[in-house]
């Protein structure tokens, strides 16, 4: 093709850039034509995502996919929970079968580039260990050497595991299998996973928990992050957006309960950035000034989704560890919001 005028190739220039953006139809245009956010989880034991006795999905994950439907659809209602495996949590965003998935998955560099996915914002710090029973005398990782671990497949944890068993050169023989197992039979002497994985299995599988223990050794570091695709910096932006806005409002003292009071008199330059007073936050994500007010109010700062979900709250009664707040001892804090 040959074009006789330079502002003829300009124009055939910019109408490829066109369409090769319109090819790629922004995820919060395409929520917003919807009316509903397709928000991936695992159907999991209580306390991460799971369904009630009365038919509603709850638990820590739920309530951050309730918190990106209040910060964008303005409901935290307007949820259309899609189911995903271990095998899908990351091939149901690229087939745009769900437009972020809340799991407890890894952040990794390997995964940011194998499938295609980003890791907006870590809402979870972890670390892997392991689940004995008393009974067995294993006290210590050496004694693991010769005995049987469970593992799930296609996780972290399962090559996490692998790499360390083979650097220790021990004799130990891998089972390919879910917690559930290891309560129901003697085949793995132990079970490894994220501890509050293991916290939860224990709460969910025994009513005798006095029976087990878990090796205090920390085997792998595990930032655990929600999911987006890759093409869509906008909306990585914007899941990151609510995770943080939940963090800040932790660390200002806002609550569900006090949040309209905070609002009529703060002073806190981030505090009225975070709830639409000041600033151009909402403006900038594509979302309105009263994004961060309605996840605050509807769902609650980070330490009321944690506490009723996993804590204190809650049967399992995790404690935050490394997720607490970066000024009472943990590692947890949102940028300034300024």
């Amino acid at each position: 093709m040959y074009f006789r005028h330079p502002k003829t190739l300009f124009s055939f220039i910019l109408l490829i850039v066109a369409a090769s953006i319109s090819s790629h139809a922004s995820t919060l245009k395409s929520v917003l034509d919807r009316g509903d956010l397709n928000c991936g989880v695992y159907p999991d034991d209580p306390g991460r995502s799971a369904i009630s006795i009365k038919g509603h999905w709850q638990g820590f994950y739920v309530d951050f996919c309730r918190a990106v439907a209040a910060a964008v659809l303005k409901n935290p209602n307007y949820v259309n929970y899609v189911e995903v495996r271990s095998k899908t949590r990351f091939t149901s965003l690229i087939d745009k079968a769900t437009d972020v998935v809340m799991y407890s998955s890894t952040w990794t560099l390997g995964r940011e580039s194998t499938y295609h996915v980003n890791f907006p914002a870590i809402y979870f710090f972890d670390t892997q260990g392991f689940l004995v029973r008393k009974s067995s005398g294993i006290h210590s990782i050496a004694d693991l050497d010769g005995k049987s671990i469970c593992v799930t497949n296609n996780t972290t944890s399962q090559r996490n595991l692998e790499d360390f068993l083979a650097a220790k050169q021990f004799k130990t023989r891998i089972i390919y299998s879910k917690g559930d197992q290891f309560f129901r039979s003697s085949a793995c002497d132990a079970y490894s996973a994220d501890k509050m994985n293991l916290l939860i299995t224990l709460e969910n599988n025994t009513d005798r928990k006095d029976e087990y223990l878990i090796l205090p050794t920390n085997l792998s570091r595990e930032p655990i992050s929600p999911t987006v695709r890759d093409d869509d910096s906008q909306w990585n932006r914007i899941i990151r957006a609510v995770i943080l806005a939940t963090i800040l409002a932790e660390d200002k003292g806002i609550t569900s309960e006090n949040v309209d009071a905070i609002r009529s008199h703060s002073n806190d330059v981030e505090v009225t950035n975070l709830l639409g007073i000041t600033g151009n936050i909402g403006e900038v994500l594509g979302l309105d000034k009263n994004w961060g007010y309605r996840i605050i109010k509807s769902v609650g700062n980070y330490s009321q989704i944690f506490e009723r979900n996993l804590g204190a709250l809650s049967p399992i009664e995790a404690n935050r560890g490394l997720t607490a707040l970066w000024k009472n001892g943990g590692v947890l804090f949102a940028p300034p919001f300024k």
